[in-house]
């Protein structure tokens, strides 16, 4: 079951970027939801992940209820969802960590060494989104557990900083209880966005990073290579428990 719920963060990391639309055969929503969406995410990180949490558990439940499910659609309103909220430019750079540090850019001494450091980042972040997809986005469909709880704001934070972490409990078989972390920080046009989530004391963004580190350390450093070969493992690293 760990290991479920631990599947299902993962995909949770790709949809509570940002809201999904609204679900085929749904009622009208009131307002449209782009508006909907920045409106909320302006003003209340707790209740962004909330209502995210809320419309993509929708378009789950839709979809599994389906007798011929569309994966490709499927997959392709996880992508809209991605593509309009996600910096993965900036994102790959986390994950590719030391390998595309500001000093190893400064280092470059030709135009065509910084176009391709910049190239080879745009690259990854393309192969990390599309595997991202294939990889997890049918695990959001073997979800079901009992239901989902967003946990009031902790004591000492405040959101007016531009930072925030929304608790989520996650409840499976048994009423057992899992603990899901998300860190959420404002950007500059004040918009909320999700950075990392963090399962069980399980860091996700961490667990990639060392994923991508190992990879360069067995190649030798050779990013084209680790590139080429990449896919997203299916199981996060125990080890990483509890680092942030």
């Amino acid at each position: 079951m760990m290991h479920t719920l631990t599947v299902f963060a993962r995909a949770a990391f790709i949809c509570a970027l940002g809201v999904v639309g609204q679900a085929q055969g749904a009622e009208p929503a009131k307002a449209p939801a782009a508006k909907v969406a920045a409106k909320t995410s302006v003003a209340d990180p707790y209740k962004l992940v909330e209502d995210t949490t809320q419309q993509v558990l929708a378009i789950v439940q839709r979809t599994q209820k389906a007798q011929r499910k569309d994966m490709a659609a499927f997959n392709g309103e996880v992508t809209a969802v991605m593509d309009k909220v996600i910096d993965f430019d900036g994102f790959a750079r986390g994950v590719m960590g030391q390998y595309v540090s500001a000093q190893r850019y400064k280092a470059l001494k030709t135009d065509a060494e910084r176009a391709a450091f910049n190239e080879r980042i745009e690259r990854f972040s393309r192969t990390f989104k599309q595997d991202l997809i294939n990889t997890y986005a049918k695990s959001l469909l073997k979800f079901s557990g009992e239901k989902i709880e967003t946990q009031p704001p902790p004591k000492g934070d405040d959101p007016s900083a531009g930072s925030a972490t929304v608790m989520q409990t996650i409840y499976g078989a048994m009423e057992k209880r899992y603990t899901v972390q998300y860190s959420m920080r404002r950007n500059a046009a004040g918009e909320w966005k999700l950075l990392n989530v963090i399962v069980e004391g399980i860091n996700l963004g961490q667990s990639y990073r060392n994923q991508f580190a190992e990879s360069a350390e067995r190649n030798r450093g050779d990013l084209e290579k680790v590139i080429a070969d990449w896919r997203v493992s299916p199981n996060a690293s125990e080890s990483e428990a509890g680092q942030k």
